[in-house]
């Protein structure tokens, strides 16, 4: 098969993986917030770690997703890691996926009732109705939507972080760098390890998508520049992001949905546009959630994956009645303590051939990437 590579898709691909990994941490900025802004100057640093980790972790995992695309039954949590850390991922993912699409839900009532002041159910219910409509529509629909969202949603925050920073200056920046508010958020003791395992917690709940995206591919590499893509363009946002909310220090402390602050105090224009893409960039996070839950227990496209698409959007409904900010802070940093062993199976690369180093180790796989090997040779 030849290594074709297609802008077009790579672009698709990129704006897909960026549409999952936003959410509503990213887009509100509850995340930029906690993971980068509390350490200060050295946030930036931080960012890059993450930006690395992303755009290499994607690229091998969405590379596989290419190679072993026509190979059933892949479960990719035995694949990377073998069958026994496998299986306990298998059951925390889940688990993390629930909490994770209430987070979602939870971000949807929060980021309505800041700026519309109506009730915080409206938003939830809206949003769960939303998730469970994307989910019944199918995979590549879903692929197709969150790809056309991921770049909309990016050039929007960019453009609000940018006339942030210019409306106040350098010269109130050092000063928000060392609000000592600020530190009480951290979910690290060290800048360096903070940066790690934002992207370790986020890539432990993508990996099914991210191998079902590199299945759409037309080629390995087209796969592998669309995770690197993405990987590069999420983090550059979020370096922008970080760098106005560390410049609007005083007007986003205590704010749950800071990005959104920041809007409302741009005009009330930016602030209507900006609502809109927050719950895009939700819905972008939280429709592969349930996709990934679904599959996992009831397969794909079956009348009771259905049912309980539904029943898990009605119980994170209830569970997203907990305050946004303190769900993100109880959630998040413990999926990235399981992310790093994620990350180290990741990188056991045995070279180009295996694509993200999960080939060769572990006798029930070694038949399904021999096939995977000859198929790229070809």
């Amino acid at each position: 098969m030849g290594e074709e590579v297609r802008i077009g898709s790579v672009i698709k691909f990129a704006g897909a993986y960026i549409a999952l990994e936003i959410g509503s941490g990213f887009a509100t900025g509850q995340e930029i917030l906690q993971f980068y802004s509390s350490y200060g100057v050295m946030s930036i640093p931080a960012a890059l770690i993450s930006m690395i980790i992303f755009a290499w972790a994607g690229s091998r995992i969405m590379a596989a997703g290419f190679i072993l695309r026509d190979s059933g039954g892949v479960r990719p949590y035995r694949l990377f890691c073998g069958k026994k850390p496998g299986i306990v991922y298998e059951w925390f993912v889940l688990l993390y996926l629930f909490a994770g699409l209430s987070v979602m839900i939870s971000g949807a009532g929060a980021s309505i009732k800041e700026y519309y002041g109506v009730n915080y159910y409206v938003g939830g219910v809206m949003m769960a109705l939303l998730v469970f409509a994307a989910f019944a529509f199918g995979r590549k629909r879903l692929i197709d939507a969150v790809g056309l969202l991921g770049p909309l949603i990016i050039g929007v925050t960019i453009y609000v972080a940018i006339c942030v920073v210019l409306r106040n200056g350098e010269s109130q920046l050092s000063d928000a760098v060392l609000h000592g508010a600020l530190e009480t958020l951290r979910p690290a003791p060290f800048w360096w390890m903070s940066g790690i395992l934002y992207a370790a917690y986020n890539l432990v709940s993508s990996l099914p998508f991210l191998m079902a995206l590199g299945g759409e591919a037309h080629s390995a590499k087209e796969a592998s520049a669309g995770g690197i893509a993405g990987g590069i363009v999420l983090m550059l946002t979020a370096v922008l992001m970080n760098i106005a909310l560390l410049a609007a220090g005083d007007e986003v402390q205590g704010s749950v949905v800071p990005t959104l602050k920041m809007a409302m105090a741009l005009s009330p224009l930016t602030a209507e546009i900006f609502t809109l893409i927050l719950l895009c960039g939700i819905f972008s996070t939280a429709a592969p959630m349930l996709w990934t839950i679904c599959k996992s227990l009831a397969g794909e496209g079956s009348r009771s994956s259905r049912i309980l698409a539904l029943l898990l959007c009605l119980d994170a409904l209830v569970l997203g009645q907990l305050p946004f900010d303190r769900l993100v802070a109880a959630i998040y940093p413990v999926s990235g303590y399981m992310g790093l062993f994620l990350l180290l199976c990741i990188g056991r690369c045995n070279g180009k051939q295996s694509a993200a180093g999960v080939c060769g180790r572990r006798k029930t796989d070694r038949r399904r990437c021999q096939t995977a090997r000859d198929r790229q040779d070809r």
